[in-house]
């Protein structure tokens, strides 16, 4: 629709070309006269330029399968080999994971990769380092500099941040060493799934989100290095143009997607999405991808890769379901063991995937990797509270040398307020903490003048929240 007029003239001239063909004499026969227009994609060329024209055909070139790779290694081995010395079965084992690992290559790219372990010398038993060079242009991956000391205190680690979830730390925990001991999908044929899949089940604000951060803080030493996305901002058909990014011609093409922005900035990582529930089921469809393949093409046609990342999905999915009047009922309780709790919201999930989205492949690709998260029970609630009191009291000894003491009056007051509002779980806690404790705390500093240095004791708190004594 954009094409300039010398633009038009060119393709005008190649369709009647076409319909008006010419035919040239070689040898003893006449011969069609052929033209080759070669594009990235089709709507590179103007459409009504080969739709219903019968003397055109759209030919595509497909990257090249497991059996061209496999073709490609075995005749430029020596590009890859240079000056090592490798038995008949190193060779071929190499060769094997070759062909895994460039699963989705093109064949520039293949190329390209060839003429990148010339150059750089990367002898064929580091190919795998040299496809992440490529891929994410890192020399050293950050998955093999894990120390295995790390794991030694990782439970004790985790349970300062995630309080009361021992059989979630434990699951999650499993799942983590497999992709540190890079065993994930070694039952699979390809190469290129992501390091982890996990699927986060269970009541609000019980910590799935805490133990994500907790998990990217354990690995790669920041919370940082958990990108969120809450899919609550993902819920109309268009969305997935957010993720990765809007197709050429249209509005924000050049800025890319906030996801595979967000991947090709920091491919070692832990990928977030936030209550997969409230997505638009569109984007269910990217996700299928990069749990089977582990790579996506970004509006721009560039390849992002995601077989470095832990994919985590969070969900309240399950909690409670629709009653026969419309309404919404529980469907799990404070009073349930783990166990039936578990069982009954894994159901519910498999029966929303399967039944009310028609998407079981969904579930197949996260296969058993549901973690379930317990609600917040009395003697965890009381840690989660002095674990938030001791942060407030920590933060104003820091920053104004105030010293906070909290008697057992006040705090027993705390508990009970606290442990009327569990069922918002950590969440609710921290609002209690807010209304009662630091709201009247700091109206009592504001309004008493308070300086630096001083020392106080909360002996009561009014039941209103509203003072402190």
């Amino acid at each position: 629709d954009n094409l300039q007029e010398c633009e038009r003239d060119f393709y005008t001239k190649l369709m009647m070309a076409s319909i008006k063909k010419t035919q040239v004499k070689s040898g003893e026969k006449f011969l069609n006269n052929l033209v080759f227009l070669v594009s990235d994609r089709a709507n590179d060329i103007p459409v009504w330029y080969y739709i219903d024209n019968p003397m055109v055909k759209t030919l595509t070139i497909s990257e090249p399968d497991k059996s061209a790779r496999r073709m490609f290694i075995d005749s430029q081995l020596n590009y890859f080999i240079g000056s090592g010395i490798y038995n008949e079965n190193e060779i071929e084992r190499y060769k094997h994971e070759f062909v895994d690992l460039t699963d989705g290559f093109k064949n520039l790219e293949l190329n390209a990769l060839r003429l990148f372990c010339k150059n750089e010398d990367f002898p064929l038993s580091k190919i795998k380092d040299a496809i992440n060079m490529y891929k994410y242009g890192v020399r050293e991956n950050p998955w093999n500099d894990i120390p295995r000391e790390k794991f030694e205190h990782a439970e004790e680690y985790i349970r300062e941040r995630v309080k009361g979830q021992d059989a979630a730390v434990i699951q999650t925990l499993d799942i983590i060493k497999r992709a540190a001991s890079n065993m994930s999908g070694l039952q699979h044929s390809g190469g290129g799934k992501p390091k982890g899949i996990l699927f986060f089940a269970g009541p609000t604000g019980v910590g799935k989100t805490e133990l994500a951060k907790t998990v990217a803080s354990l690995l790669f030493g920041d919370d940082s290095n958990c990108i969120r996305f809450d899919m609550s901002e993902y819920q109309q058909s268009q969305s997935d143009q957010k993720l990765l990014g809007a197709p050429p011609g249209y509005v924000g093409y050049e800025e890319g997607g906030q996801l595979t922005n967000a991947v090709k900035e920091r491919p070692f990582s832990i990928i977030l999405f936030d209550e997969i529930e409230k997505a638009h089921p569109s984007i269910f469809d990217k996700f299928l991808q990069i749990l089977e393949d582990g790579r996506m093409t970004d509006g721009k046609g560039e390849t992002v890769y995601f077989s470095e990342s832990i994919i985590i999905f969070t969900s309240n999915l399950g909690t409670y379901e629709m009653g026969e009047d419309g309404r919404k009922v529980r469907n799990i309780s404070a009073d349930m063991p783990y166990e039936e709790m578990s069982e009954k919201l894994i159901t519910s999930i498999k029966n929303y995937f399967t039944l009310q989205l028609g998407r079981p492949e969904i579930l197949n690709r996260i296969g058993e990797n549901f973690v379930v998260f317990d609600y917040i029970r009395d003697d965890v609630a009381t840690q989660i509270m002095q674990s938030q009191l001791k942060k407030v009291t920590g933060k104003l000894r820091e920053e104004k040398n105030i010293d906070i003491e909290i008697g057992e009056k006040a705090f027993a007051m705390l508990k009970g307020k606290a442990f009327g509002n569990l069922e918002n779980g950590g969440r609710g806690i921290g609002n209690v903490v807010e209304k009662y404790f630091i709201n009247p705390l700091a109206r009592t500093i504001f309004d008493d003048g308070i300086s630096i240095g001083c020392k106080m004791t909360v002996n009561d708190i009014s039941d209103d929240g509203k003072t402190v004594a």
